[in-house]
């Protein structure tokens, strides 16, 4: 026997009417939960007049804002499928992902609404739903629509393995697929992180510049805080000195906030940040490249402990994390990404499955009720080996249940017959004080199959050679690892996530430069 999924808007609207759920850093809206609890209301009577129900997909395309959140539980309400697309992408992908997605809407925002009029032509979405101050031809009007609807209550039969999400992984390494969350997978995401970053405590206020279209923005924080009745702000970009200044002086004050590294070097640069309130911040969780140790003391000096995690679109997203035990500092420098959340298995295996011991390398493989119940539309099969789904990811374990990560199990290059995993050596290379950000692609070698070539953005004013970096190394890598190649850049090729495009790398970078081989 099924169990009932609760509706999370009507739920804190009649507990908590009056406590703030969303607002908008840029013009100040706020939503308390009965106010949004009335316009998600509203929002699905809108989708259901206009034909959307169970099963439904709903694709939306905008910039962040509090009505992301809206057409989410809208169409979580009527038991549809909330798709959001990566506007990064062009518009012939977008149109690739609703092929794929079949919408039966799209809604989005006014300075999307070329693209999803695009989109729309091209996938033969007839219903669109659009807010902003220019509304297109054939959309409906958001705001007016809404002041018209009456409201639509939480709705029955709608069980916790239901799916909710459908979201796109970015690409980089193939054509995207869609990961689906169901309302039991947000649930103990939720479990996972209440334990770790502290979710279900009163008070929780999240900024969010993260975009809402990618799991980092929705899963990691946004959705768990709001399911314990907490608040999120959004912001519709990252900017370093308004994330700053919104750190240290919203009201009520940020407690919870979730960046990638260069994001935080960036906030930290700014030039208030040695004087800024941030005695309010609870966890700040800092994912998608392994942090500098100088960029961890850096925060930690101010008094904000940045909570390593490790995780991603299929896997809750949260699979393991740093909590605040008195090693928690030390174990980040090292690179740790913590031990496993509570209700997720790890298994670290070789090539043929075999669970490897403590301190040696294997690919990532994860169970648990968080764990994505699969792809939209593709054989479940292909990715999982019976309950335990395949990452792709590589890590080792120390013998206190600590998790280090070395890279993609596909970016692994073999040098000599031996293994290398381009993150174990970049963690090493990060810690030259001369490499301000490093990347590490194998490439072809006519002696030894593949060798590792270290791509560095330099600190400013640095000079760097390949002999200074594989000095530095010597001891902390064994002599296969250590990079036979130099390439010096301005930056490093990246998508929105902050991951490092290393296909790109590899063929930008894969024929021999100023530096030579060693």
């Amino acid at each position: 026997m099924g169990f009932g999924a609760h509706d999370w808007t009507a739920h804190h609207a009649s507990h908590r009417p009056a406590a703030l759920a969303l607002s908008c850093a840029e013009d100040g809206r706020a939503l308390t939960w009965g106010e949004l609890d009335d316009r998600v209301g509203r929002v699905a009577q809108v989708l259901a007049d206009l034909g959307v129900g169970r099963g439904d997909r709903i694709a939306l395309v905008a910039e962040n804002d509090p009505r992301v959140f809206e057409v989410q539980f809208a169409a979580m309400r009527l038991g549809a499928l909330f798709v959001p697309l990566n506007w990064r992408l062009t518009v012939h992908e977008m149109a690739e992902i609703c092929h794929d997605a079949e919408p039966a809407a799209i809604v989005h925002d006014d300075a999307w609404a070329q693209a999803a009029g695009e989109i729309a032509e091209k996938v033969e979405i007839t219903r669109r739903l659009a807010w902003g101050a220019a509304l297109p031809a054939g959309a409906t009007d958001y705001e007016a629509a809404l002041a018209a609807a009456g409201y639509h209550g939480p709705r029955a039969g709608i069980e916790l393995d239901h799916p909710t999400h459908v979201l796109y992984t970015s690409g980089t390494t193939g054509k995207p697929k869609g990961a689906l969350s169901t309302h039991s997978t947000l649930l103990w995401q939720a479990f996972n992180t209440a334990q770790t970053t502290g979710y279900s405590q009163p008070g929780c206020h999240h900024l969010n510049p993260m975009p809402l279209f990618h799991a980092g923005g929705l899963h990691v924080m946004a959705n768990p805080i709001l399911y314990f009745g907490g608040a999120v702000t959004t912001m519709t970009r990252f900017t370093p000195d308004a994330v700053l200044a919104r750190l240290a002086g919203s009201s009520p004050p940020i407690t919870h906030f979730a960046a990638i590294p260069l994001m935080y070097q960036a906030v930290a640069a700014q030039p208030g940040f040695a004087d800024a309130d941030l005695s309010h911040a609870r966890h700040f969780i800092i994912a998608g490249a392994i942090a500098t140790p100088e960029l961890l003391q850096l925060w930690a000096d101010r008094g904000v402990a940045l909570q390593p995690q490790y995780g991603g679109t299929e896997m809750g997203p949260m699979a393991t994390a740093l909590d605040n035990e008195a090693t928690s500092l030390a174990k980040a420098k090292q690179g740790s990404t913590g031990r496993r959340a509570r209700h997720t298995d790890v298994r670290l295996v070789d090539p043929d499955g075999n669970d490897v011991p403590d301190g040696e390398t294997g690919e990532i493989w994860l169970r648990g009720p968080s764990i994505t119940v699969g792809y939209w539309r593709k054989d479940r099969a292909d990715y999982f080996t019976g309950d335990w789904f395949r990452t792709g990811d590589a890590a080792r374990r120390d013998a206190d249940g600590f998790y280090y990560l070395a890279g993609r199990t596909k970016d692994m290059y073999k040098s000599g017959g031996e293994n290398v995993y381009p993150a174990e050596v970049e963690n090493v290379l990060s810690l030259h004080p001369a490499v301000a950000d490093v990347a590490v692609v194998g490439i072809p070698d006519a002696r030894w199959g593949e060798v590792g070539a270290a791509v560095v953005v330099p600190a400013p004013g640095a000079e760097l050679t390949l002999d200074h970096l594989n000095e530095f190394a010597s001891g902390r890598l064994a002599r296969f690892k250590m990079p036979k190649k130099l390439v010096l850049v301005d930056a490093l090729p990246r998508n929105v996530t902050g991951k490092v495009n290393r296909a790109e790398l590899a063929a930008t970078h894969g024929a021999p430069n100023r530096e030579g081989t060693a």
